[in-house]
């Protein structure tokens, strides 16, 4: 009897950190599917994302409407498949005193300005373009889904783009705090990987609530940095290694903790 085939499991940068942060959320959220408990900023940082996407790859002249319009029609379809799941709005998170659908409206509103503000970037930095693939694509949302020695690791990028120093990865963030520099690294890897004589030169996030940009060293970690800790994540997801690291800053949020009997 032929013995199935097990499809090998590919690994992302937000899995990484997701499990770094707290083994057992990650279990809780992707293994035993629990359910997970909405925020009106999840469909916000999805529809403005979409909308950015749809943004660069008109080239960069869909006119402010226009990309509003993507945001509008995202958002809606994100939280309308969120209430679909927790109709009851006294099960969302708040954001500090806004609740439920008091959230909902006031963060349509910042998606819309949120629009704004990422064409006026744009606007303010025309020497900052859109890279074209090697395959004649707009380097916006570009995936990736390589095996790195062993490792299979996907992935989407925000933005790639042409600099004076150079090609930079760009990541969108629609909230407070970038992340650190290895989700870049990441990037650069596997784009540099995917486009064999690709060179990236930098990597930075977009913090939209201040229009800035925040860079990181993209060469902190080297491709077999990058391979080991995939490596050592997907060896303890395979043993069902999932220890709990509950704390306030870690269970405050989370999206799983009515689920977890470690909940601070």
């Amino acid at each position: 009897m032929t013995a199935p085939v097990v499809e090998k499991r590919k690994l992302s940068v937000s899995q990484v950190n997701s499990y770094e942060r707290c083994a057992y959320a990650y279990k809780l959220e992707r293994i035993d599917k629990v359910w997970q408990q909405p925020a009106a900023w999840l469909g916000q940082g999805s529809a403005v994302h979409e909308a950015a996407e749809a943004y660069e790859k008109s080239g960069r002249t869909m006119s402010l409407e226009g990309m509003q319009e993507v945001f509008i029609e995202s958002y809606a379809r994100h939280i309308g498949e969120a209430l679909e799941t927790t109709p009851n709005m006294d099960w969302w998170f708040a954001s500090g005193p806004y609740r439920g659908d008091v959230d909902i409206e006031r963060r349509f509103g910042i998606g819309l300005d949120q629009c704004r503000v990422y064409q006026d970037y744009y606007k303010l930095h025309p020497d900052e373009v859109l890279w074209i693939t090697p395959d004649g694509e707009p380097g916006a949302e570009v995936g990736f889904d390589l095996d790195m020695d062993g490792v299979l690791v996907r992935g989407y990028i925000d933005a790639i783009v042409e600099t004076e120093d150079g090609l930079v990865v760009r990541d969108l963030k629609t909230g407070n705090n970038p992340s650190d520099a290895f989700q870049l690294g990441v990037y650069a890897i596997a784009i540099e990987q995917k486009y064999p004589g690709v060179e990236i030169a930098g990597g930075d996030y977009h913090m939209v609530k201040s229009n800035t940009m925040v860079s990181r060293d993209i060469r902190e970690w080297s491709r077999e940095e990058v391979i080991a800790k995939f490596k050592e994540i997907e060896k303890k997801i395979n043993a069902g290694e999932f220890p709990p690291n509950p704390s306030d800053s870690n269970c405050r949020f989370c999206s799983v903790a009515n689920s977890c009997e470690w909940r601070y």
